[in-house]
């Protein structure tokens, strides 16, 4: 299991991994889709560059709200931007944490192999985010909206679609659920590596 390091806020070393993404993306536009971004459409790559941009665009607006993790060769893997929020849960209104714009690294994202590439940034991001806010003494209830294409990710980790409009919700059960499965399997991982099992 990849391990990440957990950064809040919208630090020099998430900016500087930020204008990485960019570079990398310009860099894969024009190895593997001709230079035109456009034919990169329909994507998981092309949504991590919309995605990108809507963060770099938010930086400066949202800069406390970010939440990211480094990787283990010190690339900027996953960020998001978090903001506390309210939502309805059985005509109550209860206060949770909404993630905006979660998004992985191009590197992770493009159907073409990578040196770079690392598995577990986004659940790891996550994970950190549902800890941040136990710690805070803030909700662990989480809130998205997801387009179609990432619903069965954010189900995994045990994210229920309220409506049908892309909206998903993490209630604190699942959200328990969610962290004791990920140390079950870093548990795991620890004792495959020793030789133990």
């Amino acid at each position: 299991m990849n391990e990440f390091r957990y950064i809040i806020g919208a630090t020099a070393e998430v900016r500087q991994g930020l204008i990485v993404w960019s570079d990398k993306i310009r860099e894969y536009t024009n190895l593997y889709y001709d230079g035109n971004e456009q034919n990169a459409i329909r994507t998981e790559f092309y949504r991590c560059i919309v995605k990108t941009r809507q963060i770099i665009d938010n930086l400066l607006e949202k800069e406390e709200g970010f939440r990211s993790v480094i990787d283990d060769q010190n690339l900027l893997a996953s960020v998001c931007i978090i903001q506390e929020t309210s939502i309805f849960i059985d005509d109550e209104l209860t206060e949770c944490v909404e993630i905006e714009s979660l998004v992985n690294s191009p590197w992770n994202t493009i159907e073409f192999p990578q040196l770079e590439k690392r598995k577990g940034a986004a659940t790891s991001l996550v994970e950190a985010i549902i800890i941040e806010n136990r710690e805070r003494g803030l909700s662990d209830i989480l809130k998205l909206m997801t387009i179609p294409d990432a619903k069965i990710f954010y189900q995994k980790i045990g994210f229920i679609e309220t409506n049908g409009s892309g909206e998903m919700i993490l209630d604190s059960n699942s959200a328990s659920m969610f962290l004791l499965d990920i140390e079950q399997k870093r548990n795991s991982a620890a004792f495959d590596k020793i030789g133990l099992k």
